[in-house]
């Protein structure tokens, strides 16, 4: 028993210790940090709105008559060459707007995590950061993917919130790990820390999500003009603040054996 009361305190302590640190590192950059955080967001959104208003335009451009069968085996058979080229279209867009967004995260999220790490910004370190999006953001997006179209839809909102949880668990970690090494193989050690030392995360990352659950609930009670706005730049502020606490979490569980 006493044993156990021990380690217990020794997990406190050390955990209290990377808190510490962590809030020590915070500086004048989060101001830097919250207002790219806030930049992502928005460019991502208005770029999304605006493939959505497209394709909205390209499908009420799209006639379909009420019967098939009246319009002849020409007119059917052009029916069905735009509905391919649509359909192309449709995929071809979505991929390029998934590109764009990875570029933006790359740049943006890049200088985000360089300035929280205390990371020197190069054109080396975007361009690998870049390459490493591809890679790992492209694996989410797919996974995100797979679960909206073969999972049963009375389980798609439970897998999706998992799916979206195991991605911030391990992104959090790897980019930690990418900044200090800088190397796309970064994923692999990233994938390990984050579940041979699950352990080390389980409580924190639980504190962290419970306390954005708080923040939400009391924001809901503000009621003013600009509420979702307020909103907004409080999770954002709030992310930016816990950023630096993962990316410290994820270096001393990386040391601990």
């Amino acid at each position: 028993m006493k044993a156990i009361q021990q380690k217990k305190s020794n997990f406190l302590e050390w955990n209290n210790l990377v808190l510490t640190s962590s809030i020590k590192k915070i500086d004048i950059n989060i101001f830097l940090v919250i207002i790219l955080d806030a930049l992502f967001y928005l460019l991502s959104g208005y770029l999304v709105i605006f493939w959505l208003q497209r394709i909205q335009a390209k499908l009420a451009g799209f006639n379909l008559p009420s019967d098939v069968t009246a319009i002849g085996v020409e007119k059917t058979q052009q029916l069905v060459r735009e509905a391919k080229a649509f359909y192309f279209l449709l995929i071809f867009s979505f991929l390029l707007l998934l590109i764009a967004i990875i570029f933006l995260a790359s740049i943006l999220k890049g200088i985000i995590w360089a300035k929280t790490t205390k990371t020197k910004i190069s054109f080396g370190l975007i361009s690998k950061f870049l390459g490493l999006n591809l890679i790992w953001m492209s694996f989410w997006f797919a996974a995100v993917f797979l679960v909206s179209w073969l999972a049963e839809p009375a389980m798609t909102p439970i897998l999706m919130v998992i799916v979206i949880i195991l991605g911030l668990y391990f992104t959090n970690t790897l980019y930690t790990i990418f900044m200090k090494e800088q190397k796309i193989s970064s994923i692999i050690g990233a994938v390990k820390i984050g579940i041979k030392k699950a352990h080390l995360f389980l409580l924190p990352y639980s504190v962290i999500l419970l306390l954005f659950f708080v923040i939400v609930s009391i924001i809901r009670f503000v009621n003013t003009g600009y509420s979702q706005i307020l909103a907004g730049l409080a999770i954002i502020a709030y992310f930016a603040a816990v950023r630096y606490y993962a990316s410290d979490l994820a270096l001393e569980a990386e040391k601990a054996s």
